[in-house]
C-alpha cells in the first residue's frame, strides 16, 4: 500500500503538471517547456475537464491522515487542497478565468508574459513560434466565452472594459521593435526566427488583436456595468463570485462588512493619527489635511523622469541588501532586477510589481516599476514600495520559495496571496524597523501604504458587496490617503476588475502581526527575529492558518 509520503509526491506532481498544462503561458515564463506550443482551450469541455482534475487531486489529499506527519507534509497537504479547490471554482465559475480586465484579462499574458519568456535551445524558440500561430483562435473562442457570460448577465465594468480598450490600442500602436512577441533572447543568430516571428505578428497576432477589440466594443461594451453599478453585487452571480474571492484571497471565514469596518478603522483612525505624529515631525504640520495639502502641491515631492524612477529603486534596494543579516538568516541567490513596465501596459499597470525568478534559474527575480508619467508620481511613497516589491518583500519571499529544496516543486511558486501580500506590506513596516528609510518624509509614504492597504478593504468590499460607485470609492481613497488622483483610479479599477485580491495585504499583514506579537508575548526574552522570519519564509506561501500552525510550532520548540 502506498504510503502517505508517496501519495503526496504524487499529488504535488500531479498538480504541478496538471497547472502547468492549464496555463500554458504561466509554465512558459516558469522555465517549464512542455507547453510552449500550446494555449488555453476554451472549449467547455476542456475547461470541465480541468476543473475534474483539480478537484480530484484536493478531494484526494483532504482524505489523507496528517495527524503524524511532519510540518512539510501538512504543508503541502494544504497547500493542495487549497489551490486545486480554488483553481476548480474559478474555472467553474468561468467569469473569474475570462476576465475584461487590463491586468488579468484573458489578452493579458500575451502582451505581459510573453515578454518575460526564456529559452534554452532553438527547439524552445520554435514552439513558441507554434504559439503564436494559435492566438487567432484562443482570442476568437476567449471571445465567444466572454460574449456568452455578457449575455448571462455576467457582463465587465465599463472601467475594466475602457482600460483594456486603451491597452489593446496601445499594443497596436506599438513599434515592430518593440512588440513582445519579438523580445525573445535566442541562444544562437536567430536571424530567420525573427523573421518568421515578425511575419507572424504582422499577418496573424495583430491582426486577430484588432479583431478582438473590435469584439470587445462592438458586443460587450454596450451591455458593460456603468460606473454607478460596477461592483459585482449588480451583477448575475456576482455575490457567490465575491464570496469565492474573499476566502480565495485572505483564506478566512470573514464576511465582506467585517472586512469593510477593519480598514475603515485604520484608515479613518490608525492611519489618521500617524499623518500627524510623523508629519509633525517631516514638515512641523499638525493636521492630516496639512499633511496632505503639502504632499499634493509641493514640486519637489514628485520625480521628473523614468531614469530618476529607476534610480531611485536602485539606490533604495542596494541599501536594504546591505542590511539585511541583522534581520534574516536567509537571502536569496542573488538581488533583483529592477526594469520599468512595459510601455503598452504601463498606463493601466499598478505602481509596481514583482515576478519570481524561473524554475530554470535563467534570470533573477524582476521588480517592474511602472515609470508612466513620472512627473504624476509621488516621490515620498516610492522607498516603502521599493521595500514592498524588492528587499525585504516580494524578493525574498518569493525568490527563496523559488530555492527551497526537498519540497514538491508546486509549492514553490504557490500563489497565496494573503501571506505573499502580507508579507509585502508587513516588510514596508519591517524596514521601518531596520532603519531603511531616508528622512520623516519617506517614512511618510509607508504609512500612505498602509493607509491605501486599508482604503482597499473599505473600498473593495464598498464596490462589490456594498453598491458603492466609482466614484464613491475614488473619494474615500482622495479623503484618508494622499495618493494622486492618477493613481487613484488606476487602483480602483484594479479593484473593479480584480474582486477580492485587494483584500490580501491588509488583511495578511495584520495576521503576521498578531503571529510575532503572540510569539513575542510568549517567549519574551527567547524570541528572536531571525528565527521568526525564517518561519515566515523557509516554507514558502502558505493559508494563514496553516501559517499560524507553523508559527505555534516554532514557539513550542523555542521555549
Amino acid at each position: 500500500m502506498e504510503s502517505t509520503s508517496t501519495t503526496l509526491e504524487s499529488l504535488g506532481d500531479r498538480y504541478w503538471n496538471t497547472y502547468a498544462e492549464y496555463v500554458p503561458t504561466v509554465a512558459t515564463v516558469r522555465g517549464i517547456h512542455d507547453f510552449d506550443d500550446q494555449l488555453r482551450s476554451w472549449d467547455e469541455s476542456s475547461l470541465q475537464g480541468f476543473a475534474d482534475r483539480f478537484r480530484a487531486i484536493a478531494d484526494e489529499a483532504a482524505q489523507l491522515d496528517l495527524s503524524s506527519l511532519p510540518l512539510q507534509e501538512q504543508i503541502t497537504a494544504e497547500l493542495l487542497v487549497y489551490q486545486s479547490r480554488t483553481t476548480a471554482k474559478d474555472i467553474e465559475l468561468r467569469f473569474p478565468i475570462t476576465s475584461i480586465d487590463p491586468f488579468t484579462g484573458i489578452h493579458a499574458p500575451l502582451l505581459s508574459s510573453t515578454r518575460q519568456n526564456t529559452v534554452s535551445e532553438m527547439s524552445q524558440a520554435e514552439a513558441l513560434l507554434e504559439r503564436y500561430s494559435k492566438v487567432p483562435e484562443y482570442l476568437a473562442d476567449g471571445l465567444t466565452l466572454q460574449r456568452a457570460n455578457a449575455d448571462g448577465g455576467m457582463s465587465p465594468a465599463l472601467a475594466s472594459m475602457e482600460r483594456v480598450i486603451d491597452q489593446l490600442d496601445r499594443y497596436l500602436d506599438l513599434p515592430l521593435e518593440d512588440d513582445p512577441f519579438l523580445q525573445l533572447e535566442l541562444p544562437k543568430d536567430g536571424t530567420d526566427w525573427l523573421e518568421r516571428a515578425t511575419n507572424l505578428v504582422i499577418g496573424t497576432i495583430r491582426p486577430a488583436f484588432e479583431t478582438y477589440r473590435a469584439g470587445l466594443s462592438e458586443h460587450i461594451a454596450p451591455v458593460a456595468r456603468p460606473d454607478e453599478k460596477c461592483g459585482l453585487m449588480w451583477m448575475t452571480g456576482g455575490e457567490e463570485i465575491y464570496a469565492h474571492n474573499i476566502y480565495k484571497y485572505t483564506q478566512l471565514e470573514e464576511t465582506a462588512q467585517k472586512i469593510h469596518d477593519v480598514g475603515q478603522h485604520w484608515a479613518t483612525e490608525v492611519n489618521a493619527a500617524e499623518w500627524v505624529e510623523i508629519g509633525g515631525k517631516a514638515f512641523g504640520l499638525d493636521s492630516k489635511d496639512a499633511v496632505f495639502d503639502r504632499l499634493h502641491n509641493d514640486p519637489a515631492m514628485r520625480f521628473t523622469s523614468e531614469d530618476e524612477m529607476l534610480d531611485h529603486a536602485r539606490t533604495a534596494l542596494e541599501r536594504a541588501w546591505a542590511a539585511v543579516d541583522d534581520w534574516f538568516d536567509i537571502r536569496p541567490d542573488t538581488t533583483c532586477d529592477v526594469v520599468p513596465v512595459p510601455a503598452a501596459s504601463a498606463p493601466a499597470s499598478p505602481p509596481a510589481y514583482y515576478m519570481q525568478p524561473p524554475v530554470d534559474g535563467s534570470r533573477p527575480g524582476r521588480y517592474f516599476l511602472n515609470t508612466y508619467k513620472p512627473e504624476e508620481r509621488d516621490r515620498f511613497e516610492y522607498e516603502s514600495i521599493h521595500f514592498h516589491e524588492g528587499i525585504p518583500g516580494h524578493h525574498f519571499d518569493r525568490s527563496l520559495a523559488s530555492e527551497l529544496e526537498g519540497i514538491p516543486t508546486f509549492r514553490r511558486y504557490a500563489n497565496v496571496f494573503a501571506h505573499t501580500e502580507g508579507w509585502g506590506l508587513y516588510s514596508e513596516r519591517l524596514a521601518d524597523e531596520m532603519g531603511l528609510y531616508s528622512s520623516e518624509v519617506d517614512r511618510l509614504g509607508m504609512v500612505s501604504a498602509d493607509a491605501w492597504r486599508a482604503g482597499r478593504l473599505v473600498t473593495d468590499t464598498g464596490i462589490h458587496a456594498l453598491g458603492w460607485s466609482r466614484q464613491q470609492a475614488i473619494e474615500f481613497l482622495q479623503e484618508w490617503t494622499p495618493i494622486g488622483l492618477l493613481t487613484i483610479e488606476q487602483e480602483v479599477d484594479r479593484y473593479i476588475g480584480m474582486p477580492g485580491q485587494a483584500l490580501a495585504y491588509k488583511m495578511g499583514q495584520l495576521e503576521i502581526f498578531r503571529l510575532r506579537e503572540e510569539a513575542e508575548a510568549e517567549l519574551g526574552n527567547r524570541f528572536e527575529i531571525k528565527g521568526f522570519h525564517n518561519t515566515m519564509l523557509a516554507n514558502g506561501a502558505m493559508p494563514l492558518p496553516m501559517l499560524e500552525r507553523a508559527v505555534k510550532g516554532w514557539v513550542s520548540v523555542c521555549r
